[in-house]
């Protein structure tokens, strides 16, 4: 079984990615089905952290590669 903040982290990640909503929002709505405290923070830190990281791989790989990240996702190669 998966831990429930990982599950909150997963969705609210997905609800960014695709567009439906902004990080607070999809924070807050993924938080509020969470009854421990604990587990609303982790998944707010495995959120935030995710996103942090992702910002920062793409700031590299932009540097190494010379070609913008939205040149180079799925959407722009079909």
């Amino acid at each position: 079984m998966i831990a429930p903040a990982r599950v909150a982290a997963y969705e609210t990640l997905r609800a960014v990615e695709s567009g439906r909503a902004d990080l607070p929002s999809a924070l807050a709505r993924a938080r509020s089905r969470l009854d421990d405290e604990r587990d609303r923070a982790l998944a707010g830190e495995i959120a935030v952290g995710t996103l942090r990281w992702q910002g920062a791989f793409d700031a590299i790989v932009e540097a190494f590669s010379g070609r913008a990240i939205a040149s180079m996702t799925k959407s722009s190669l079909s």
